[in-house]
Protein backbone atom coordinates (compact mmCIF):
# COMPACT_ATOMS: atom_id res chain seq x y z
CA UNK A 1 0.00 0.00 0.00
CA UNK A 2 1.15 3.52 -0.71
CA UNK A 3 0.55 6.58 1.43
CA UNK A 4 0.14 10.13 0.30
CA UNK A 5 1.88 13.11 1.83
CA UNK A 6 0.65 13.89 5.37
CA UNK A 7 -1.63 16.90 5.65
CA UNK A 8 -3.10 18.98 8.46
CA UNK A 9 -6.05 21.26 9.03
CA UNK A 10 -5.04 24.01 11.46
CA UNK A 11 -7.33 26.99 11.95
CA UNK A 12 -4.90 29.50 13.41
CA UNK A 13 -1.22 30.23 13.74
CA UNK A 14 0.58 28.80 16.75
CA UNK A 15 2.12 31.42 19.05
CA UNK A 16 2.20 30.69 22.77
CA UNK A 17 4.66 30.94 25.66
CA UNK A 18 4.33 28.66 28.69
CA UNK A 19 6.13 28.18 31.99
CA UNK A 20 7.20 24.57 32.56
CA UNK A 21 5.62 24.63 36.04
CA UNK A 22 4.02 27.05 38.48
CA UNK A 23 6.26 28.52 41.24
CA UNK A 24 3.84 27.08 43.79
CA UNK A 25 5.04 23.58 42.93
CA UNK A 26 8.51 24.44 44.27
CA UNK A 27 6.96 25.84 47.46
CA UNK A 28 4.91 22.69 47.89
CA UNK A 29 8.01 20.56 47.45
CA UNK A 30 9.92 22.54 50.11
CA UNK A 31 6.99 22.13 52.51
CA UNK A 32 6.91 18.40 51.78
CA UNK A 33 10.67 18.17 52.37
CA UNK A 34 10.26 19.73 55.82
CA UNK A 35 7.26 17.55 56.65
CA UNK A 36 9.14 14.45 55.53
CA UNK A 37 12.00 15.14 57.90
CA UNK A 38 9.82 15.98 60.90
CA UNK A 39 7.22 13.35 60.04
CA UNK A 40 9.94 10.79 59.44
CA UNK A 41 11.21 11.24 62.98
CA UNK A 42 7.68 10.78 64.32
CA UNK A 43 7.04 7.78 62.07
CA UNK A 44 10.28 6.19 63.28
CA UNK A 45 9.06 6.45 66.88
CA UNK A 46 5.67 4.96 66.03
CA UNK A 47 6.60 2.41 63.35
CA UNK A 48 10.30 1.87 63.87
CA UNK A 49 13.24 2.60 61.54
CA UNK A 50 11.91 0.10 58.98
CA UNK A 51 8.39 1.54 58.90
CA UNK A 52 9.31 5.20 58.42
CA UNK A 53 10.87 4.77 54.94
CA UNK A 54 7.85 2.78 53.76
CA UNK A 55 5.39 5.52 54.76
CA UNK A 56 7.49 8.37 53.37
CA UNK A 57 8.20 6.56 50.13
CA UNK A 58 4.51 5.79 49.62
CA UNK A 59 3.54 9.46 50.07
CA UNK A 60 6.37 10.66 47.83
CA UNK A 61 5.48 8.07 45.18
CA UNK A 62 1.87 9.29 45.12
CA UNK A 63 3.05 12.92 44.83
CA UNK A 64 5.39 12.04 41.95
CA UNK A 65 2.43 10.64 39.98
CA UNK A 66 0.55 13.94 40.25
CA UNK A 67 3.15 16.72 40.34
CA UNK A 68 5.94 17.86 37.99
CA UNK A 69 9.51 18.48 39.06
CA UNK A 70 9.48 21.38 41.55
CA UNK A 71 11.82 23.81 39.81
CA UNK A 72 10.30 23.64 36.36
CA UNK A 73 9.26 27.29 36.68
CA UNK A 74 12.89 28.17 35.86
CA UNK A 75 12.24 27.04 32.28
CA UNK A 76 9.83 28.48 29.71
CA UNK A 77 8.75 27.25 26.29
CA UNK A 78 7.74 29.30 23.28
CA UNK A 79 5.85 27.45 20.56
CA UNK A 80 5.23 28.86 17.10
CA UNK A 81 4.57 27.55 13.61
CA UNK A 82 8.23 26.79 12.92
CA UNK A 83 9.76 25.52 16.16
CA UNK A 84 9.80 25.08 19.92
CA UNK A 85 12.17 27.35 21.85
CA UNK A 86 13.21 26.31 25.37
CA UNK A 87 14.47 29.08 27.67
CA UNK A 88 16.38 28.20 30.83
CA UNK A 89 17.60 27.30 33.23
CA UNK A 90 19.44 30.61 33.45
CA UNK A 91 20.50 31.92 30.04
CA UNK A 92 20.29 28.64 28.12
CA UNK A 93 18.25 28.75 24.90
CA UNK A 94 17.44 25.82 22.63
CA UNK A 95 15.47 25.97 19.39
CA UNK A 96 14.04 22.77 17.94
CA UNK A 97 12.13 22.66 14.62
CA UNK A 98 8.99 20.55 14.63
CA UNK A 99 10.48 18.13 12.10
CA UNK A 100 13.17 17.14 14.63
CA UNK A 101 10.68 15.41 16.95
CA UNK A 102 10.16 11.69 16.43
CA UNK A 103 8.16 10.80 19.53
CA UNK A 104 5.53 12.47 21.69
CA UNK A 105 4.09 11.10 24.91
CA UNK A 106 1.09 12.48 26.77
CA UNK A 107 2.12 12.15 30.41
CA UNK A 108 -0.05 12.96 33.40
CA UNK A 109 1.05 16.60 33.57
CA UNK A 110 3.19 17.16 30.48
CA UNK A 111 3.45 16.52 26.76
CA UNK A 112 6.89 15.02 26.27
CA UNK A 113 8.43 15.83 22.89
CA UNK A 114 11.51 13.80 22.00
CA UNK A 115 14.12 13.81 19.27
CA UNK A 116 17.55 12.31 18.90
CA UNK A 117 19.35 12.92 22.18
CA UNK A 118 16.92 15.42 23.71
CA UNK A 119 13.48 15.70 25.28
CA UNK A 120 11.24 18.65 26.15
CA UNK A 121 8.34 18.41 28.61
CA UNK A 122 5.72 21.05 27.81
CA UNK A 123 3.11 21.49 30.58
CA UNK A 124 -0.04 19.71 29.45
CA UNK A 125 -2.64 21.70 31.41
CA UNK A 126 -1.23 25.05 30.23
CA UNK A 127 -1.05 23.77 26.67
CA UNK A 128 -4.71 22.74 26.75
CA UNK A 129 -5.83 26.00 28.39
CA UNK A 130 -4.05 27.96 25.67
CA UNK A 131 -5.90 25.97 23.03
CA UNK A 132 -2.59 24.86 21.53
CA UNK A 133 -2.63 21.10 22.18
CA UNK A 134 -4.22 20.25 18.84
CA UNK A 135 -1.97 22.69 17.00
CA UNK A 136 1.10 20.96 18.42
CA UNK A 137 -0.18 17.55 17.35
CA UNK A 138 -0.93 18.92 13.89
CA UNK A 139 2.73 19.82 13.43
CA UNK A 140 4.12 16.48 14.56
CA UNK A 141 1.61 13.66 14.13
CA UNK A 142 0.88 13.43 10.37
CA UNK A 143 4.48 12.91 9.29
CA UNK A 144 5.16 10.39 12.07
CA UNK A 145 1.94 8.53 11.26
CA UNK A 146 3.04 8.29 7.64
CA UNK A 147 6.40 6.87 8.76
CA UNK A 148 4.69 4.32 11.00
CA UNK A 149 2.34 3.29 8.21
CA UNK A 150 5.30 2.80 5.87
CA UNK A 151 7.10 0.64 8.45
CA UNK A 152 4.10 -1.66 8.77
CA UNK A 153 3.70 -1.87 5.00
CA UNK A 154 7.36 -2.88 4.73
CA UNK A 155 6.73 -5.73 7.16
CA UNK A 156 8.41 -4.13 10.19
CA UNK A 157 6.89 -4.41 13.65
CA UNK A 158 6.35 -1.24 15.70
CA UNK A 159 6.59 -1.80 19.46
CA UNK A 160 5.28 0.88 21.82
CA UNK A 161 6.31 0.47 25.46
CA UNK A 162 4.69 2.66 28.15
CA UNK A 163 7.05 4.90 30.15
CA UNK A 164 7.74 4.11 33.78
CA UNK A 165 5.10 5.53 36.09
CA UNK A 166 5.90 7.68 37.97
CA UNK A 167 8.83 8.95 35.86
CA UNK A 168 12.16 8.42 37.60
CA UNK A 169 12.98 12.14 37.50
CA UNK A 170 9.80 13.12 39.34
CA UNK A 171 10.26 10.21 41.74
CA UNK A 172 13.77 11.42 42.58
CA UNK A 173 12.46 14.84 43.61
CA UNK A 174 9.35 13.78 45.48
CA UNK A 175 10.42 10.45 47.04
CA UNK A 176 14.18 9.84 46.92
CA UNK A 177 15.39 13.26 48.09
CA UNK A 178 12.91 13.58 51.01
CA UNK A 179 13.78 10.04 52.08
CA UNK A 180 17.54 10.59 52.07
CA UNK A 181 17.90 13.00 55.05
CA UNK A 182 15.53 10.86 57.12
CA UNK A 183 17.83 7.88 56.62
CA UNK A 184 21.00 9.93 57.16
CA UNK A 185 19.86 11.16 60.59
CA UNK A 186 19.07 7.59 61.59
CA UNK A 187 15.27 7.90 61.64
CA UNK A 188 14.93 5.46 58.76
CA UNK A 189 16.64 2.22 57.85
CA UNK A 190 18.84 2.90 54.81
CA UNK A 191 18.76 -0.73 53.72
CA UNK A 192 14.96 -0.78 53.69
CA UNK A 193 14.92 2.45 51.68
CA UNK A 194 17.30 1.03 49.06
CA UNK A 195 15.24 -2.14 48.72
CA UNK A 196 12.08 -0.04 48.28
CA UNK A 197 13.64 2.13 45.59
CA UNK A 198 15.05 -0.79 43.60
CA UNK A 199 11.98 -3.02 43.97
CA UNK A 200 9.58 -0.27 42.89
CA UNK A 201 11.56 0.49 39.72
CA UNK A 202 11.81 -3.21 38.86
CA UNK A 203 8.04 -3.63 39.26
CA UNK A 204 7.42 -0.49 37.18
CA UNK A 205 9.75 -1.74 34.44
CA UNK A 206 8.16 -5.19 34.30
CA UNK A 207 4.68 -3.66 34.29
CA UNK A 208 5.59 -1.36 31.40
CA UNK A 209 6.92 -4.28 29.35
CA UNK A 210 3.77 -6.29 29.99
CA UNK A 211 1.56 -3.40 28.81
CA UNK A 212 3.50 -2.90 25.58
CA UNK A 213 1.56 -2.70 22.32
CA UNK A 214 3.03 -4.13 19.11
CA UNK A 215 1.76 -3.27 15.64
CA UNK A 216 2.40 -5.79 12.87
CA UNK A 217 1.49 -5.79 9.23
CA UNK A 218 -1.11 -8.48 9.91
CA UNK A 219 -2.48 -7.40 13.26
CA UNK A 220 -2.05 -5.92 16.70
CA UNK A 221 -0.54 -7.42 19.86
CA UNK A 222 -1.70 -6.00 23.19
CA UNK A 223 -2.65 -7.00 26.69
CA UNK A 224 -6.24 -7.97 27.44
CA UNK A 225 -6.79 -8.57 31.14
CA UNK A 226 -4.31 -11.15 32.41
CA UNK A 227 -3.08 -12.36 29.01
CA UNK A 228 -1.62 -11.18 25.74
CA UNK A 229 -3.86 -10.92 22.69
CA UNK A 230 -3.11 -10.86 19.00
CA UNK A 231 -5.94 -9.36 16.99
CA UNK A 232 -5.72 -9.60 13.18
CA UNK A 233 -6.61 -6.36 11.41
CA UNK A 234 -9.40 -8.14 9.57
CA UNK A 235 -11.06 -8.98 12.91
CA UNK A 236 -10.24 -5.84 14.91
CA UNK A 237 -13.06 -3.62 16.15
CA UNK A 238 -11.62 -0.30 17.31
CA UNK A 239 -13.55 2.09 19.56
CA UNK A 240 -12.25 5.51 20.59
CA UNK A 241 -12.89 6.74 24.13
CA UNK A 242 -11.74 9.47 26.52
CA UNK A 243 -8.89 7.31 27.86
CA UNK A 244 -7.68 5.90 24.55
CA UNK A 245 -8.67 3.07 22.22
CA UNK A 246 -10.42 -0.21 22.95
CA UNK A 247 -9.55 -2.95 20.48
CA UNK A 248 -11.95 -5.89 20.38
CA UNK A 249 -11.83 -9.19 18.52
CA UNK A 250 -14.68 -11.25 17.09
CA UNK A 251 -14.45 -13.73 19.99
CA UNK A 252 -15.38 -11.00 22.49
CA UNK A 253 -11.92 -10.41 23.96
CA UNK A 254 -10.58 -6.86 24.06
CA UNK A 255 -7.66 -4.77 25.19
CA UNK A 256 -7.12 -1.08 25.90
CA UNK A 257 -4.52 1.23 24.38
CA UNK A 258 -4.06 4.15 26.75
CA UNK A 259 -3.35 7.73 25.71
CA UNK A 260 -0.28 7.64 27.95
CA UNK A 261 1.44 5.27 25.52
CA UNK A 262 4.38 6.83 23.63
CA UNK A 263 3.27 8.03 20.21
CA UNK A 264 -0.36 7.16 20.98
CA UNK A 265 -1.57 10.07 18.85
CA UNK A 266 0.56 8.74 16.00
CA UNK A 267 -0.48 5.10 16.37
CA UNK A 268 -4.22 5.71 16.91
CA UNK A 269 -5.10 6.77 13.34
CA UNK A 270 -2.82 4.06 11.94
CA UNK A 271 -4.61 1.42 14.04
CA UNK A 272 -8.04 2.73 13.02
CA UNK A 273 -7.13 2.71 9.34
CA UNK A 274 -5.59 -0.76 9.53
CA UNK A 275 -8.73 -2.09 11.20
CA UNK A 276 -10.85 -0.41 8.54
CA UNK A 277 -8.86 -1.51 5.48
CA UNK A 278 -7.42 -4.81 6.67
CA UNK A 279 -3.83 -5.96 6.14
CA UNK A 280 -3.83 -5.39 2.36
CA UNK A 281 -5.16 -2.55 0.26
CA UNK A 282 -4.16 -0.65 -2.86
CA UNK A 283 -5.63 2.66 -1.73
CA UNK A 284 -3.66 5.81 -1.09
CA UNK A 285 -3.79 6.88 2.56
CA UNK A 286 -2.90 10.17 4.16
CA UNK A 287 -3.23 11.44 7.71
CA UNK A 288 -4.73 14.67 8.91
CA UNK A 289 -5.20 16.52 12.20
CA UNK A 290 -8.43 18.48 12.41
CA UNK A 291 -8.73 21.24 15.00
CA UNK A 292 -12.07 23.05 15.14
CA UNK A 293 -14.31 24.53 17.86
CA UNK A 294 -12.11 23.15 20.62
CA UNK A 295 -12.36 19.62 19.22
CA UNK A 296 -9.52 17.45 18.02
CA UNK A 297 -9.45 14.51 15.65
CA UNK A 298 -6.49 12.65 14.21
CA UNK A 299 -7.75 10.71 11.22
CA UNK A 300 -6.53 8.66 8.32
CA UNK A 301 -8.19 9.24 4.97
CA UNK A 302 -8.34 7.05 1.88
CA UNK A 303 -7.65 8.76 -1.41
CA UNK A 304 -9.16 7.04 -4.45
CA UNK A 305 -6.68 5.69 -6.97
CA UNK A 306 -6.38 7.65 -10.18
Amino acid sequence: MQSAAPTTNVERALWVTLAAAAPGVALGWLVWLGLALSGGLLAAQLLGPAGAPIVLFAVGWAAARRAPVPFGWLRRYHLDDAEVTAFGPRSAVRRVPWAAFDRLTQETHALRLEGRGFALKVPLASLVRAGAFGSVLARVVPELAEDMWAQLEDGEAVRLVPPLSPPTRELAWWAYLPLLPVCLVGAGNLGVAIVLVVAERVVALVGARLRAVTLHRGGLGLRGGARRLFVPWSEAEVTSGPRGLVVGAVDGTSGRITKLLPNFWVAAPVIEMKARLGPHSGALVHFRVRVADGGLAVVGEVEPSA
